[in-house]
């Protein structure tokens, strides 16, 4: 076994993934065609894919420093992966700074609150909600909390990628640089996870500016961990069948697999905890968000559990599915398609809304805001914070027992739109040619070290990692 592996980019894949990148760039452009005034298809189309990759890439990084700060020595197999998965944060940095430039110039309509004179009192437009959010929606504040918390992050990565590297120069399996790493590692953990309760908040939840919830940074996280967790593994599958790592065994993969199973759990504990609190509350401010999602966009709403809940837990729950090759890269698809589905489920519908909410606006039928009715009330009492015009758009989409005064309204917004409703092709040409280049990114990295950091201490506990599945010798008869 040659444990020293240099992974070759070859010209091949590097050609595949260009076009994938063509590709996407095509239905990009063609998800401009036939759009609305505000372009809102093909702004919510990159959002979403920038913050989908990115995000993967932050938790790619996350999930490293807490096995690291852990001593998890089963890592270290895979640990060159993870380290190259998280630099994408870097290519991160500049695809969301062009949503950030975005906000600055009004070159979009993503962020209702964005809207001029919207935190004005003296002016028509003024929401009295959104100009006491003022100060934490602003461009300014949304500035620091994408760029300026993706640069930090995106630093963290690169100095423990290079301490890694580091290590491997050093004549000997040492606990120095382990240690070094460890406190980068343990000192990005409180970082990412109190700093990306606000990059989330800034760049998913204020797309719908009204609603809010306590529940949704943790939601999202464990969605983009999921994912890149799927991603992960199906790469490895993918090294594997061009023979690398070798060494990487079904008791790697099984120990991938039960992440997947339980995390895939507690994404639905956190998703029901959401809904639950938020139905039971009966709040108006806050049932706005799901009420609009079951009522006017329901294969989203129930496609998201399947996917994501339901057909992992079923295939995954059997010990012996984590180690069937085969099995692992089927749920690992349908995994990571599903979480890419469930931020189109939170980015399109609030962005769809505040489109319509601008082009009222625009034409003077819409002057302040006002509240959505609780999803589990019989006679649709509104919770009102500030006065509304009749024809407000915010009734038209939230509350359906208004009668003919809101029809209209409420018909454009229920209504089938492709790219909104479901994704189309252009989402899905979308999909491919970001995946082609957070993996481009992903390979020249992978090819500038060596696969396996030979100067790890914990290199022979991984190389002869065992989770006690089987008996020895056996594996649910498959070869390992």
């Amino acid at each position: 076994m040659n444990l020293n592996t240099q992974f070759v980019f070859d010209g091949k894949l590097k050609r595949n993934l260009f076009i994938g990148m063509g590709l996407g760039v095509l239905c990009l452009v063609w998800s401009a065609v036939g759009d609305d005034e505000y372009h809102t298809r093909f702004w919510t189309n990159y959002l979403h894919n920038a913050v989908f990759f990115t995000g993967i890439a932050f938790t790619a990084m996350f999930f490293l420093a807490a096995q690291i700060t852990a001593f998890a020595g089963w890592i270290v197999a895979v640990k060159r992966v993870w380290e190259a998965l998280s630099q994408f944060m870097l290519v991160g940095l500049v695809l969301l700074l062009v949503i950030v430039v975005g906000v600055w110039g009004h070159l979009h309509h993503l962020y209702h609150w964005n809207t001029p004179g919207i935190t004005d009192p003296a002016n028509p437009v003024y929401d009295e909600i959104i100009a006491g959010k003022s100060g934490f929606l602003s461009p300014a504040f949304f500035t620091i909390g994408v760029l300026g918390f993706l640069g930090i992050w995106a630093f963290w990565a690169y100095k423990m990628r290079q301490n890694s590297l580091a290590q491997d120069q050093h004549e000997t399996a040492s606990f120095d640089y382990y240690k070094k790493e460890r406190k980068w590692a343990a000192s990005f953990l409180p970082l990412g996870g109190f700093l990306s309760t606000v990059f989330l908040w800034q760049l998913i939840m204020s797309i719908d500016p009204h609603w809010y919830s306590t529940m949704f940074a943790w939601y999202s996280t464990i969605s983009l961990l999921l994912a890149g967790l799927a991603l992960m593994v199906m790469v490895i599958l993918y090294l594997q069948s061009k023979g690398y790592l070798e060494y990487v065994t079904r008791e790697h993969l099984h120990d991938l697999g039960k992440y997947i199973f339980g995390i895939s759990v507690f994404w639905m504990y956190l998703w029901f905890d959401q809904f639950m609190l938020i139905w039971y509350a009966n709040v108006g401010e806050e049932t706005i968000y799901f009420k609009e999602r079951m009522e006017n966009y329901p294969v989203l709403f129930w496609g998201n559990m399947l996917l994501n809940f339901v057909t992992p837990f079923l295939i995954l729950m059997r010990n012996d599915t984590k180690r069937k090759v085969g099995t692992m890269f089927f749920v690992c698809l349908i995994v990571f398609f599903g979480h890419w589905w469930d931020f189109f489920y939170m980015i399109k519908p609030g962005a769809r809304i505040a489109a319509h909410e601008a082009k009222e606006l625009a034409e003077g039928k819409m002057t302040t805001h006002h509240e959505a009715a609780p999803i589990n009330s019989d006679d649709h009492t509104t919770a009102t914070t500030t006065d509304h015009a009749e024809g407000s758009v915010a009734n038209d989409h939230a509350d359906t027992g208004h009668g003919e005064a809101h029809g209209a309204g409420h018909e454009s917004l229920s209504s089938f739109k492709a790219g909104f409703t479901i994704p189309g092709l252009q989402e899905i040409g979308v999909l491919i040619g970001f995946l082609s280049l957070f993996l481009f990114f992903f390979f020249r990295n992978l090819e500038r070290a060596p696969l396996l950091p030979l100067k790890d201490p914990f290199l022979e506990e991984s190389l002869h990692h065992s989770t006690g599945a089987y008996p020895e010798g056996e594996d649910g008869g498959h070869d390992h």
